[in-house]
């Protein structure tokens, strides 16, 4: 596959992906874990999986300047698509609208939830972005389900940390919508979404290994 095609494959798939995800986040998913119950996540996990999956990709075959480049912009796109929403939302109801809150409920999220996942997007993939490059260098190359695994499992836990601190405690507190949540269900929060994430990053080797392969056959 032409290098030009894998770029721009992978970079509307990451960008596309990390929108997807906030839009889809609206829905909570119950997600039954063998010896520890259930857990609520956002139905957007998958997503977010598949966004971890481009990024890596895009420092495998383009480099850390590049993917690091498509994170910023992707970070842009996020807050103008807010903008957008929150637009849509203020725009007057045709008098025969019924779905305006409905409309409402489903996407016009909180300041709060919204602030901290523009905030975890930023920290996390920058950093998932950095570390893959560094375990690529370190491995000579080699093992890429070591830096494939261990960056999205790192990154995956910086982004659930601070999506939850910041969306469920410290912006509520400041005022910016909801009552905070602190101590144990703070912690049970993070601990429960993380864990599905971690599984994802673990599956996420598999697609990783094959689209590797795909891309780096003899044409």
């Amino acid at each position: 596959m032409k290098t030009e095609d894998t770029r721009a494959i992978f970079t509307a798939v990451f960008a596309g992906s990390i929108v997807l995800a906030n839009v889809l986040a609206a829905k909570l998913t119950w997600i039954e874990l063998p010896g520890l119950g259930g857990v609520a996540v956002p139905a957007g996990f998958v997503a977010f999986g598949v966004a971890y999956l481009a990024s890596d990709l895009l420092v495998e075959y383009h480099g850390k300047e590049y993917a690091a480049t498509v994170v910023n912009g992707t970070v842009v796109t996020l807050v103008i698509a807010y903008a957008l929403v929150f637009l849509a939302i203020w725009m007057p109801s045709a008098p025969f609208y019924g779905g305006q809150e409905a409309f409402v409920s489903t996407l016009g999220g909180s300041a709060s939830i919204i602030l901290a996942s523009v905030v975890a997007l930023a920290a996390a993939q920058h950093l998932d972005v950095r570390l893959f490059a560094n375990l690529k260098s370190r491995t000579g190359g080699r093992h890429r389900w070591i830096r494939n695994c261990g960056s999205t499992a790192i990154s995956q836990g910086v982004d659930t940390v601070v999506f939850i601190t910041l969306g469920f405690a410290i912006f509520p507190a400041l005022g910016l919508g909801g009552d905070p949540t602190w101590g144990w269900a703070l912690v049970s929060i993070v601990a429960g979404q993380y864990i599905v994430k971690l599984l994802v990053a673990l599956i996420d080797t598999l697609p990783f290994y094959a689209v590797t392969e795909f891309v780096e056959r003899p044409t």
